[in-house]
This record gives structure tokens, C-alpha cells and sequence, in this order.
């Protein structure tokens, strides 16, 4: 269809198109100069008279609120005055950016401002499920749920969705119905449909609400890719068609393992959780997913219930949680997540000497004086009761001794000869028997002999452990070595800069790689569903393909890897060093970023330490006094024990 450059309203009026957008495989949207608020979207061929009927619906539809949150039609575009329609007026929302640049992280570091944190994203998710709502509130349905039609205010997380006119309407008991969809986001009981002939609903469009809300939330993630335990290849369609939440606690039965250095449905709050689990549960397609209001009120109440980290003030998680799982994550992966501070910046007003100070002026604990118990011997005496025993088991051996010599000589009057020996093993094997009999108390004793012998022997390890001043002057090694670390910041930076000098082929190479993004290529074999496990896997750009990354990924074999190295080899065979063109501005914005969170890490941890060693000396303190009664108790009862074991 020829391009027309004025084009007319309903009611005659000619609207004239500006510069060009952006082009896709529909349409081109244009400027309208003599209405800067709006833009038109004008079709590459004709709309046919089903959609031209859609559209005239739609701008009858229109209202406040739709056009507060969407991209919606507000006016008819024609060729002539009465002629056919080719386009549609429509909101300007050129200020906001695909949702997609916000949640994969190395696209959110670079399009979004360095403000951005966790706490955005789930503000923004919140802002999606609202939308949402607002369109189910009104009759209509979304339909063909992705990534690529809702984009987000960088400024504020206020979101707007596009490509209205896929939407599913009712109008005057007419369904006008979406007829596409992406299978990452349609529900197991929409798998493998031909939408052309099925009316959606608003649950259909919530099984796609809580996959973005599960992108937003995990860095990029599909909430059903991951390893798949059994045989054979689980691509995420079929992972969906069978609900096989990859992140799911019952993995005997999704038999499911969520790809590594991830968050985990425990880190969120239980209500966000247990959302996830209905969305993606095989209970949810008979209209048990939640509602886009569960969503929006869910994700608010999260938000609001985050906390600081005291490491990296760039990173806000669950407050219920111990640790910062970002922390974590970026650790192992040495990916950064969180942007706080842009630029390096040696003179924050931190000043290391003063902290320094404050750390030395915490009083030492000291080596530990074990207590002098020598004394306590002199004062312990046998118990009476185990005299007694004593002195019973001594009558009774004086008894069995003189009743087995009695016996023999008894045997040698009566003149017994050679049965003198029989008489006299059978004594002795009786008096072995009566004085084994008197051996209980004596066992007793030495039970508790050894019993208190143990319970001495865990005190003294504990005085080890708890009183000795190990632990604070390990925390005190600790600290110096970050203070050294600190000093060393601007070293380490000019180190840095000189390797990336050094490596400055590879680092326009990378640089270079970076800027082609795997989600919009076109690369044989690998669509939309193999992209998406891709970015699962923290592998977005060309410059993430590396035989090592893909081989991690699974459902890529010798074939797809191959496909995906030769896209990479393609770009780089177009690559020009430039040597003169020094280190990339990028690379060094990058490298400040690091050094700047290695600092804030640091300075944290140093503001902490003199109240870290106050409390390490306090419990030392405590420990010394506590455990020192109860090494002198112990102590006492074993020489307790002793003198009545021997006494008995």
C-alpha cells in the first residue's frame, strides 16, 4: 500500500504525518507535528473490514481511564474524506522504554537510571497487574500478552500498553477476537490453539501477567525454564503445557531444576509466593489464577515490605530474610544487578582515619586468666555415704578371705588329701561371687566420676571457645585488611584502566557484541522459546555466546550451538578495531561502577566495625564471668566424684 502523507479523521479534518518512529512488520507510526500528545499508526496493507470495524469500535470504547494506561485508539485514519481506513490516532508514549530493557540487567545498567532497584521493578510489576485490571474492568482482554507490548517510564515505573488494536473486544455482544500470541506467555489449556477461533479470558491473560511479574521480579527469568530431571528435551511450551513450574517446591512432580545463581520463591514474601504457585499450578486454568487486583495488591504490599542491605545500598530485599540475597547472586556470577553509584568518586566524606580511630579505641579483652582451683582439693572429703561403702566393701573382703581359709584348713583336719583343692576353688569361686555383689556401689561411683570428668571437659572447651580473645582479634585482622583494601582503591582502579588498555581489542570486541541483543535477531532455529531460555541462562547479547555459556543451557545441542556461534562469528567478521580510539567510555563508566559498589561495601563494613568489636569484648567479658563459676562448680564436682570413687 502506497504511503500517504495526510491522512483524515471521522470528521474530515486532515492530519498530517511527521517523521517516521519506528517501522514493524504491521505498520509505521508517525509523528502528528500539529498534535505532538498523539501518533499515528498507519498499516503497510489495508486493514480488511473486520479490523476496520475493530477500530472504529475501539474509538468509540475509548475513555479517561484506558487512555491514562494505554496506547488506546482515539481516532480512525482514512485516505480520503469517507474513504477505507489505514491507520489509527493514538497516544504518544515515546518517553517510555520495553518493559524488556528493564528486567534483564545488563540492558537496565544501560537504558534505565542507576535509581533503578528492586524496589522499582516490583513498583513497575505492580503498575502491570493495575493495567491489567483496568482493561478486564472494562470487558476487554489483552490476549497476546509479551514482553514487547508494554513499555515503562524510566522516570517513575508508571507503565503503558501498545498494540491495542491485537486486543480482544466486546462491543454490542460482538467479540472482536486477538488472533496471535507468543507461547511463552500462553497457558497450558491455549498451547498449540489457533486463536483465530477462541475467545479469551481474563484468566487466559493472567497466566501472561504472572510471567512478567515473575521477569521483573527474577532478573529476566522465565518462570519455566530450567533443567528438566527426566529424558528428553523439555523446550518451556511444553514445560507450560504440563506445569512444570521450574521454581516450584514440589519438584518430584515437575521434576524441574531452576537454572543456578537465582532467587527462590522462600525469598519473597509468602503472599507474592503463594500468587506464583496459583498462576502456575495445574488448579489455575479453571479460573484459579489470581486476579490482576490480587497481583497489584500483593506486589505492593512487598514493596513496602523491603529492606536496606547494609553492604551494597544499591540492593533491597525481603525484610523477613537474614541475608541479602543479591549479594549472593552477584558473587557467584559477577554479573551486577543493582547500580548505585555511577561514577568513582575518591573523596565521599568518609573519612578512613577517624573510623580507624574509633576501631583502636575499643578496649582489648585480653588473654584470658583461667581460674586457679588448686585450692578447692584441700576443702573436698568423701561423702559418708561413700565411706560407708568403703568400709562395707572392706568387712566383706576380710569376711570372704577368712571364710576361704577357714574352708581349707577345715578340709586339711578332716584330713581331705588331694580334695583339699576342690574345696578350695569352690571357697574362693564363692567368695567371688559374694564380693562381686558389693562392686555396684563402687561402679556407681565411678560413674559419676566419669560423668563429671565429661561435663568438666565441655566447660573447659567452651572457656576455650567463648573466652578467649580469638575471636576478636581475628574480627581485628579482619578489619585492617579492609582498611588496607580501602587505602588500595584508587591502585586497584588505575590497575584496572591499564588492563583494559592493555586488552583494548577485546574490549571493543565485547563492547562491540554487547550491542546486539539475542531477543530481536533473527538466528536460524532459534525463536522465541529457545530465546527465552537463553536469557534464563544470563545469556542476552552476542557478546554472552561462548561454546562453555550455551553448552550450560538446556535443550542446546552440537546443532543450536553451532547455529548460535556462527551468528556470533558473523557479527565479529564485520567488527574494525580502532586503536586510537582508546578504552571504551562504557568500559570505564562499567569499571567505576564496580569500584564505587567495592567501596560503599567497604565503608559499610568499616562504619560497622567498632561497634562489631564492642559487642565481640562484651560477649568475651560475659562468657569469662559466666563460665568461670561454672568451671569452678565443675571443678568441684569432679574432685567430688574423685574422692568418693576412691573412698568406696
Amino acid at each position: 500500500m502506497s504511503m500517504a502523507r495526510v491522512l483524515f479523521d471521522h470528521n474530515g479534518r486532515r492530519v498530517p504525518l511527521g517523521n517516521e518512529l519506528g517501522r514493524g512488520g504491521e505498520a509505521c507510526v508517525f509523528e502528528l507535528p500539529d498534535q505532538p500528545k498523539f501518533v499515528a499508526k498507519v498499516y503497510h496493507k489495508r486493514p480488511d473490514q473486520d479490523k476496520a470495524e475493530k477500530l472504529i469500535q475501539m474509538v468509540a470504547l475509548q475513555n479517561e481511564r484506558l487512555l491514562k494506561l494505554a496506547a488506546w485508539p482515539v481516532v480512525a485514519l482514512r485516505t480520503k474524506i469517507d474513504g477505507e481506513i489505514v491507520g489509527f490516532g493514538m497516544p504518544n508514549i515515546s518517553g517510555y522504554k520495553d518493559v524488556h530493557l528493564l528486567y534483564s540487567p545488563k540492558s537496565r545498567i544501560k537504558d534505565f537510571p542507576p535509581k533503578v532497584s528492586w524496589a522499582f521493578l516490583i513498583h513497575a510489576a505492580a503498575n502491570i497487574a493495575r493495567a491489567f485490571a483496568v482493561i478486564h474492568e472494562q470487558g476487554h482482554v489483552i490476549g497476546d500478552v509479551n514482553e514487547r507490548n508494554l513499555r515503562v517510564s524510566p522516570e517513575s515505573a508508571v507503565v503503558n500498553l501498545i498494540d491495542c488494536d491485537s486486543f480482544q473486544i466486546c462491543s454490542q455482544n460482538r467479540y472482536f477476537l486477538c488472533e496471535v500470541g507468543v507461547p511463552t506467555y500462553t497457558p497450558a489449556e491455549l498451547q498449540e490453539k489457533v486463536f483465530k477461533t477462541v475467545v479469551r479470558t481474563a484468566n487466559h491473560d493472567n497466566f501472561g501477567l504472572a510471567v512478567l511479574a515473575f521477569h521483573l521480579l527474577f532478573m529476566g527469568r522465565h518462570p519455566f525454564a530450567g533443567r528438566f530431571l527426566g529424558k528428553g528435551e523439555m523446550p518451556i511450551d511444553k514445560a507450560i503445557s504440563e506445569h512444570r513450574f521450574a521454581y516450584a517446591p514440589d519438584n518430584l512432580r515437575t521434576q524441574m531444576q531452576p537454572p543456578p545463581n537465582v532467587l527462590s520463591l522462600s525469598q519473597l514474601s509468602p503472599s507474592v509466593a503463594h500468587l506464583f504457585l496459583r498462576a502456575f499450578s495445574p488448579s489455575g486454568v479453571n479460573n484459579g489464577r489470581p486476579t490482576a487486583s490480587e497481583w497489584a495488591s500483593a506486589l505492593t504490599s512487598l514493596e513496602t515490605d523491603l529492606k536496606k542491605c547494609g553492604t551494597n545500598a544499591a540492593h533491597y530485599f525481603f525484610k523477613a530474610l537474614a541475608e541479602c540475597p543479591w549479594c549472593s547472586i552477584e558473587g557467584h556470577t559477577g554479573v551486577t544487578l543493582f547500580v548505585g553509584l555511577v561514577a568513582y568518586d575518591a573523596t565521599t566524606g568518609f573519612r578512613i582515619d577517624l573510623v580507624w580511630t574509633r576501631i583502636q579505641g575499643v578496649p582489648r579483652p585480653g588473654d584470658p586468666v583461667v581460674p586457679d582451683l588448686s585450692q578447692l582439693r584441700v576443702h573436698v572429703r568423701a561423702t559418708s555415704e561413700a565411706r560407708r561403702a568403703g568400709l562395707k566393701r572392706r568387712i566383706q573382703l576380710t569376711l570372704i578371705v577368712a571364710g576361704v581359709l577357714g574352708a581349707i584348713a577345715l578340709a586339711l583336719v578332716i584330713g581331705l588329701g588331694a580334695g583339699v583343692v576342690w574345696v578350695a576353688l569352690i571357697a574362693i569361686g564363692i567368695g567371688r561371687a559374694a564380693w562381686g555383689g558389693t562392686g555396684k556401689d563402687k561402679e556407681r561411683y565411678e560413674s559419676d566420676r566419669r560423668k563429671a570428668d565429661n561435663a568438666l571437659r565441655l566447660i573447659r572447651d567452651r572457656w576455650n571457645s567463648e573466652a578467649s580473645n580469638t575471636k576478636f582479634q581475628q574480627k581485628f585482622a579482619y578489619l585492617s585488611e579492609l582498611r588496607t583494601q580501602y587505602a588500595d582503591l584508587p591502585k586497584l582502579r588505575q590497575s584496572k584502566l591499564q588492563e583494559l588498555q592493555r586488552n583494548l581489542h577485546q574490549s571493543q570486541l565485547h563492547s562491540y557484541l554487547e550491542r546486539f541483543s539475542i531477543s530481536s535477531a533473527d538466528i536460524p532455529n532459534v525463536g522465541d522459546t529457545r530465546k527465552a531460555m537463553l536469557a534464563s541462562y544470563n545469556i542476552d547479547t552476542a557478546a554472552d555466546v561462548t561454546l562453555t555459556g550455551v553448552d550450560a543451557v538446556p535443550g542446546f545441542g552440537q546443532f543450536l550451538t553451532r547455529q548460535l556461534l556462527a551468528w556470533r562469528q558473523a557479527l565479529e567478521s564485520k567488527f574494525v578495531f580502532n586503536p586510537n580510539r582508546g578504552v571504551d567510555p562504557e568500559d570505564v563508566r562499567t569499571l567505576d561502577r564496580e569500584i564505587a559498589g567495592k567501596r560503599t561495601s567497604l565503608e559499610s563494613s568499616l562504619l560497622g566495625g567498632a561497634p562489631e568489636l564492642v559487642r565481640i569484648n562484651t560477649q568475651i567479658i560475659t562468657a569469662r564471668q559466666s563460665l568461670a563459676k561454672d568451671l569452678e562448680n565443675a571443678s568441684r564436682e569432679l574432685l567430688q566424684a574423685e574422692a568418693n570413687a576412691r573412698a568406696a
